[in-house]
């Protein structure tokens, strides 16, 4: 490799990134509908053609940039992770309020990431970076204090081979070896993360604006809820580290 093409590349890279940039703040002022590749070209003050070499197509540039927000919300919520020490409890308490402080603040880039996975189910690498930490804390909790699992009702014991075989293909369930938890407490798992999940999209995208001036105090409510639910400790957001 040429000192040339070095260059050409850390420009290319350069471009990209300020790409990237341009459209990030378009998404965060205007939100999802208004992020254009000739509203970016005329910002950066290229031709439309010039930014097709860059990106091809718009859904190439939202795909790198969903794949840039993950990274983003999966380092900080691994450094939350880190900061709470030892205790799987807080690690979970400190990770799913990390998430929501970052979704609430970046309510634009939360709708764009999560739409485009849920259009794009094929394209799972930065997602399951990002589903792994808290699956980790759940595989942490489980084998270091296993909860009592509940006694399924039919309809919920049917679902259970469905999410056993997602979690198989989706994460290392070897690696737990006799401290992988069995299928009632993976529905326990999803359960939870999917009521802590709804509470934090439909405030972001506004749809309990309606009811609460304040989201707090209910989504500390359902977090208290899955605490439980997880044989740990509620640990309110104000208690001392």
């Amino acid at each position: 490799m040429t000192a040339q093409t070095t260059r050409r590349e850390m420009q290319r890279m350069a471009t990209e990134l300020e790409i990237k940039s341009v459209a990030r703040q378009q998404l965060a002022q205007d939100g999802v509908q208004e992020v254009t590749l000739r509203g970016i070209a005329r910002d950066m003050g290229m031709t439309a053609p010039a930014l097709y070499r860059y990106f091809p197509s718009l859904d190439d540039l939202v795909a790198s940039m969903c794949e840039d927000f993950f990274e983003e919300i999966t380092e900080a919520l691994s450094a939350a992770v880190v900061a709470a020490g030892d205790d799987g409890g807080r690690a979970m308490h400190a990770a799913i309020r990390t998430f929501r402080a970052w979704a609430v603040g970046h309510r634009n880039e939360f709708a764009l990431m999560f739409r485009h996975g849920a259009e794009n189910p094929g394209d799972t690498s930065s997602t399951a970076r990002f589903a792994a930490v808290f699956f980790d804390l759940y595989l942490r909790l489980w084998g270091t204090q296993p909860f009592e699992v509940p006694e399924l009702t039919a309809t919920s014991a049917a679902t259970c081979g469905t999410i056993r075989d997602f979690v198989e293909e989706s994460f290392d369930l070897v690696a737990a070896g006799d401290h992988a938890p069995p299928p009632a407490a993976l529905f326990v798992f999803t359960r939870t993360w999917v009521r802590l999940y709804g509470v934090i999209g439909m405030e972001v995208s506004g749809q309990l604006a309606f009811m609460f001036d304040d989201v707090t105090p209910y989504f500390e409510s359902e977090l208290e809820d899955a605490a439980t639910a997880l044989g740990i400790p509620y640990v309110p957001s104000d208690a001392p580290a």
